[in-house]
């Protein structure tokens, strides 16, 4: 029996995980409150030097503003020296926290609150103090929608990282979780507003916003060392030993900027942490691309998940953090990206939350590409008929104003005709760029359709058996296949098989493959486990079977099971192929029962002429 001692770790582990999702989803679930009731916001933004680099931001025009209104303008500095956090509970620390405080740039705050700020003017002259007043920030639709977005995702990516820790805990899991906590597309401005209100906590935040930064970076490189086994690589030793210090410095470098709440610029230092991340970043990709040639094809394809993830993920965030917490895109470009285009870079990241998953989860997968190429394809649709939607919807108000058209026309006329329409241009748009994109599997399900139809005119139960394996392994590429027919109350295997060579398995047993008689039982298509979770006989690795796939015909307890396996490339079976497969399967029971029949009656026919030849 177990002691005390040995659940300790275990516990403890599982105790500290509950601890860090219940801290980071309380700085990703307060945008819950945003999104049905806006902040307010002063109108302006400074980068960490403390110049002001925006007086409209997030207001639609500047005279909106409360900056504006109170004598800001582009240029114009925050006395840092003047305004400091040396004495926390100070008025002009609480000031510095609400326009400052977390990651800097555009800051959000509490509706009313009101502070007094040391502006030294860009013209030049004396340096005076500027009153304002914070005023409702107003959110558009658009802004909504992605702030709800980042929000979900934000909140869908921890809890993803959490439950893997959770199922399978290692160092592995725990670098993803340990990125995914600080690094997620959730939105902190309504965390940061509450802060506001203890500046001393604020300040408590900047360092464990450090701490958090820190251990993401060392914990993803510890991940892209260790995917996908969690096992050290001895030819990566050197690399594991060196992650926990990078971390260590791009803390340091996370923790550095925050020295402007004591009156020191550090714009210089943001900027070096932001090109620290990306080097991080690219290492990664590095590393995980060197790594990727020595594994197994099955893991590579689930290492090919990771790395596509990780490629879309991560530029996006640090860019897209830059945009929002650093002057440096404004002083490059001229100009900054909105906040809904921000937003959208940072939903972007939840494309790595749901790859790593799927790769660190499932032991087998699709190819990469089939996810891809569908996520491109609905979003690039979605935004083009979006903007007919716009048009649309701009040309209604027009209307509505001069023809003074009721209020109902558009939610109960307009809308519904064009939802309608465009979701009828979507699927109709979704099926052409299908098509276009993915050829090989429709001459893949065109090959399998022929190989149906000679179905019908097999003359025998091995040709039958041959269109189930070699045509079927021919047109999807698959590793291997063969069928187990069901005879004398036994279900053996027959020939030709792909992928079988050498294996002892002749017949499936109902003990050891339960499995497998379940698919005949339900007639469906089930997909199997690993073979390292299955009795000896069934091939290894490469051939290994994932999919059983029922010949059901008129017999009641089926005709046929084929075993299909992996793609050649290590890729799993997609459930369009399965649904082929399964089509295929329903033709061939039809063939044997018509090849059945016909044999039946051949032999009657026989026996007859015997009988009579008897009877003569």
């Amino acid at each position: 029996m177990r002691g005390p001692d040995a659940t300790r770790p275990s516990t403890f582990n599982r105790l500290l995980l509950l601890v860090l999702v219940a801290w980071a989803l309380a700085m990703v679930v307060p945008s819950f409150y945003q999104v049905a009731r806006p902040l307010a916001s002063f109108g302006f933004s400074a980068d960490n030097n403390g110049t002001i680099i925006d007086v409209a931001k997030p207001f639609a025009a500047p005279q909106q503003s409360p900056a504006t209104q109170a004598g800001l303008a582009v240029g114009d500095r925050i006395d840092l020296s003047r305004m400091s956090c040396a004495e926390p509970g100070s008025r002009a620390c609480a000031a510095l926290v609400m326009v400052l405080g977390g990651s800097g740039g555009l800051q959000y705050t509490w509706p009313g609150r009101e502070i007094d700020l040391a502006v030294l003017p860009a013209r030049g002259g004396a340096p005076r103090m500027v009153h304002m007043r914070a005023a409702l920030a107003p959110l558009g639709w658009a802004d909504r929608l992605v702030l709800l977005a980042n929000t979900v995702a934000g909140v869908m990516f921890v809890l993803a990282a959490s439950r893997l820790v959770w199922l399978r805990p290692g160092v592995l899991t725990w670098g993803f979780f340990l990125y995914a906590i600080w690094f997620n597309p959730g939105q902190t401005y309504a965390y940061y507003a509450l802060l506001q209100f203890w500046p001393l906590a604020a300040l408590a935040e900047q360092a464990a916003e450090a701490l958090a930064v820190g251990a993401a970076y060392a914990g993803l490189l510890l991940f892209a060392l260790r995917f996908p086994a969690d096992a050290p690589d001895e030819s990566w030793r050197p690399a594991e030993r060196l992650a926990p210090w990078v971390g260590v410095v791009c803390a340091l470098l996370t923790l550095l900027p925050g020295a402007n709440l004591f009156g020191r610029p550090t714009e210089p230092y943001a900027a070096a942490s932001y090109l620290a991340g990306y080097a991080v970043n690219a290492t990664v990709l590095a590393v995980l691309l060197l790594r990727r040639r020595g594994l197994h094809p099955r893991d590579e394809q689930r290492m090919r998940w990771v790395i596509a993830g990780a490629a879309i993920g991560l530029p996006s965030y640090i860019f897209a953090s830059i945009c929002q917490a650093t002057g440096l895109v404004e002083e490059i470009w001229g100009s900054a990206p909105s906040q809904t285009a921000v937003g959208l870079l940072f939903l972007v990241q939840g494309v790595l939350g749901y790859f790593v998953w799927a790769a660190v989860s499932r032991p087998r997968v699709v190819s990469v590409a089939i996810p891809l190429r569908h996520g491109t394809v609905t979003a690039v649709l979605t935004l083009a008929l979006g903007i007919p939607v716009m048009f649309v919807h701009e040309r209604v108000a027009q209307y509505h104003e001069e023809l003074h058209l009721p209020e109902w026309i558009w939610p109960l006329v307009v809308a519904p005709i064009m939802l309608i329409v465009l979701q009828r241009l979507h699927e109709v748009g979704v099926d052409l760029v299908d098509h276009a994109f993915n050829r090989a599997y429709h001459r893949a399900r065109r090959g399998l359709q022929r190989a149906g139809r000679a179905l019908e005119t097999a003359g025998s139960f091995t040709a039958i058996d041959r269109v189930l394996v070699e045509d079927a392994a021919r047109s999807l590429r698959l590793a291997s296949a063969a069928v187990f027919r069901v005879a004398d109350g036994t279900v053996h295997r027959t020939e030709p098989a792909v992928g079988w060579e050498g294996t002892s398995l002749r017949v499936l047993q109902r003990d050891t493959d339960a499995l497998v008689f379940a698919c005949l039982t339900d007639r469906r298509p089930i997909r199997l486990p690993p073979v390292r979770r299955r009795c000896p006989g069934w091939p290894e690795e490469e051939q290994a079977p994932c999919l059983a796939v029922p010949v059901c015909g008129n017999a009641p307890e089926g005709v046929a099971v084929v075993l299909y396996g992996l793609h050649r490339t290590g890729s799993d079976i997609t459930e369009d192929e399965c649904d082929v497969l399964h089509a295929l399967a329903v033709q061939a029971g039809r063939a044997y029962d018509r090849v059945e029949a016909e044999t039946l009656r051949r032999e009657v026919r026989i026996l007859r002429a015997r009988l009579s030849a008897l009877s003569a």
